[in-house]
């Protein structure tokens, strides 16, 4: 695998564990790869302030694609962002709000969550806490979505996640989100359905990255568990799905690790990469 050049990881049910963290073994792991020279690019469907944590325990990556590809950052610069539309953030608000729906909204200044939500207050500050327990404390820039609140004047929303275990109101909404025709949506888990603005995806934001490295698929190593890492996989050579991975993901897989929960990123490069690191763990 002398040829890689860049290492790109999903982080819920591939880098992270089920405690939604990151080993100390693996941290030091992913501190290895980049020090080869090798770059890391953390991909997920998670907002960057939701993903800042685990770049600081890993002490920094080269690239940043959040909001399942909305938004590629590397460091502070910003290599594109795909924003819905306003008018089409605004009409994804005004369905969710007349048909009184959980939803999260993520922009590039903050997020908001929907009005009286006591499962999304929930959420924030789990997440805050295990930013806390990761030493690596976020105070997440978040306010409440009013419903009588005006849906118009959102120019930078990256992606609205509806929160919906109903399967009747979950099609009704599928629906109306295929009629406006520069949004798609994507399921980010059960009962789970993000809308972005038509373009974005996992796999544009990677290609964009590979453009400004100028590297091709045979340079490129891509961890992924769920769905919306299959994009990323028709970028690379190297396509490693984890144990506890989606059959379609492992259908279209190169290699299937061990699971999120034994490491299964980490013990992947360490085999391939000939890492060996103090905290190493297991017989390979």
């Amino acid at each position: 695998m002398s040829e890689i050049k860049l290492v790109v990881c999903d982080l819920d049910g591939t880098l992270l564990n089920d405690e939604k963290m990151i080993t100390p073994y693996t941290v030091s792991v992913m501190k290895k790869v980049r020090e080869m020279g090798i770059a890391v690019c953390l991909a997920s469907g998670r907002d960057e302030q939701m993903m800042s944590i685990y770049e600081k325990q890993l002490g920094g990556c080269e690239y940043m694609l959040s909001d399942n590809g909305a938004l590629v950052r590397s460091g502070k610069r910003v290599i594109c962002c795909n924003f819905l539309a306003e008018e089409d953030t605004a009409s994804l608000l005004a369905y969710l709000n007349e048909q009184q729906m959980t939803f999260m909204m993520y922009s590039a200044e903050q997020m908001y969550f929907s009005e009286g939500s006591e499962k999304l207050k929930k959420r924030i500050r789990d997440y805050e806490a295990l930013s806390q327990k990761a030493g690596c404390p976020v105070k997440l820039k978040v306010r409440e979505f009013l419903r009588s609140g005006s849906v118009l004047g959102y120019k930078t929303a990256a992606k609205i996640v509806a929160y919906e275990e109903n399967e009747t109101a979950m099609e009704a909404y599928i629906s109306f989100v295929d009629s406006l025709a520069n949004v798609h949506h994507e399921p980010t888990g059960y009962g789970l359905l993000g809308a972005f603005q038509s373009q974005v995806s996992k796999k544009t934001a990677l290609e964009t990255i590979m453009q400004e490295m100028k590297i091709g698929k045979e340079n490129v190593c891509v961890f992924g568990d769920y769905e919306n890492d299959l994009s990323m996989f028709a970028c690379a050579d190297y396509r490693i799905c984890m144990e506890n991975g989606v059959k379609a993901l492992k259908d279209a897989a190169s290699s299937v690790t061990f699971s999120n929960n034994d490491d299964g990123v980490a013990r992947y490069l360490e085999k391939e990469l000939g890492i060996v690191t103090k905290q190493r763990l297991y017989e390979l």
